[in-house]
């Protein structure tokens, strides 16, 4: 076995191929099973988030496919090594070199000749591609945007709601493009690009309806790149239920059915039924409650007492707690006992999977209560299980206020109790599900 530099003759895919696979390790893609569109969603996410660069969900699905023809742009590379900590894609080439096995009687010496001349012609001609898109970049302000995209001033993107709260909620977008130069132009209302839509770039505005409440942030396109961010924040009216059998399916929504019932928020089968789920189909639930909460990021506490229904028949079963904030998210993956390898938490930036962490402690019997407690002192967090405090990390990022409460199951769950309180201990919100206590149809 031969070690080979990566200035040697190997095709720029191979690296991405590893590169793809220290991703899917580090993020538990597909929890082991190859990677899935909510994968990739997430990492979108997790790029914009982490390295200001933005990848759209297209870019992505290429790269993890392997349909590209031409080397992905620099600025694109880079960005997936700095997610591996790496400081850009030249130092993830250099400390990742290939190994090619070798096969004695493979080349003549004229074969090898070619091969290594061909290779010399091809780094001759990589080299002189990227001097001359770095010569590009310099005299643009943008130098992960192609020739045919110029932003030569300001762009003007914001968003004015239609009704306070509750969904659908129509949303409309003003813009101005006339400083821009490019093929296409889109608005975008989330990081789901099954919610992308083509606008003209001579007009102003253009208006969507928000079916799903959150903290979303919508993105105005040029090509392929992302120009200009816009939060938009969809107030919910009280808990609000999503049957999803993926993100490229409107999903099936709850409104105005009574979901809460003896004290829980939970699905019957008779709900189900009524909303025409095909159980037979694998499907998750997602229930959320977003309100500007007033509480920060670096200094709460949230309680949780959340099971999932035995609604389906699957090997690893899971429930995951996430609160959403201003610039990110903090979750906890909770997996069914013998499968502790998909469990995961991400705390502020830092982020542990059961690939490469001892994450034996998020193992439960999913389908009894379980009391999930997330505690942040000073960017100090502390996950509890059942009243015992399983991992804590220290985070460094400043992620804002709290926007967001989100409870996911495969399959459905049932929620008994949450509470969320500031770094003073004052209750920001609290809910036992008791009837009386809510706006039922």
């Amino acid at each position: 076995m031969t070690v080979v530099s990566p200035n040697m003759a190997f095709d720029e895919r191979e690296y991405i191929e590893v590169c793809k696979r220290q991703i899917e390790k580090k993020f538990a893609f597909g929890s082991g099973n190859g990677y899935t569109q909510r994968d990739l969603e997430s990492l979108a996410v997790y790029i914009e988030e982490n390295t200001a660069v933005n990848l759209s969900l297209s870019t992505l699905k290429r790269l993890w496919k392997g349909n590209f023809k031409e080397r992905p742009q620099v600025e694109t590379l880079n960005a997936l090594a700095k997610v591996l900590d790496y400081k850009d894609w030249q130092d993830f080439k250099m400390r990742n070199p290939l190994q090619a096995q070798e096969h004695p009687g493979r080349f003549t010496n004229r074969r090898r000749a070619v091969f290594i001349m061909a290779a010399l012609i091809v780094l001759i001609v990589t080299s002189l591609i990227t001097m001359n898109m770095m010569e590009i970049g310099t005299n643009s302000k943008n130098s992960a945007m192609s020739q045919s995209l110029q932003v030569k001033g300001p762009v003007h993107f914001s968003t004015q709601k239609t009704v306070t709260s509750g969904i659908p909620n129509t949303v409309i977008f003003n813009y101005d493009l006339s400083q821009v130069d490019a093929d296409s132009f889109f608005i975008q209302q989330t990081w789901n690009d099954f919610y992308k839509a083509a606008i003209d770039p001579e007009g102003h505005y253009y208006t969507s309806i928000y079916y799903e409440s959150g903290y979303h942030r919508a993105r105005l396109i040029a090509n392929d790149s992302v120009i200009a961010l816009q939060p938009v924040h969809i107030l919910s009216d009280g808990w609000e239920p999503h049957l999803y059998y993926s993100y490229k399916e409107e999903p099936v929504d709850f409104k105005d059915e009574a979901f809460i019932q003896d004290g829980y928020l939970l699905f019957t089968k008779a709900l189900l039924r009524k909303r025409n789920v095909d159980l037979s189909r694998d499907f998750f639930t997602r229930i959320s409650n977003s309100r500007k909460f007033n509480v920060s990021s670096g200094d709460f506490s949230l309680v949780s007492r959340m099971k999932v229904d035995s609604m389906t028949n699957r090997l690893c079963p899971w429930m995951q707690v996430m609160v959403v904030t201003e610039k990110h998210v903090f979750w906890v993956n909770l997996q069914n006992k013998g499968c502790e390898r998909n469990a995961s938490y991400k705390m502020g930036e830092i982020v542990r999977s059961g690939e490469n962490n001892n994450l034996s402690a998020l193992g439960v019997v999913p389908y009894e209560w379980q009391d999930v407690d997330i505690t942040v002192e000073s960017n100090l967090a502390k996950i509890s299980l059942n009243g015992e405090i399983v991992f804590r990390e220290t985070f460094k990022e400043d992620f804002g206020e709290i926007m967001g409460l989100v409870y996911l199951f495969e399959g459905t769950g049932s929620l008994d109790y949450v509470r969320l309180t500031d770094g003073d201990g004052q209750t920001a919100f609290e809910d036992d599900f008791s009837l009386e206590d809510q706006q039922l149809p």
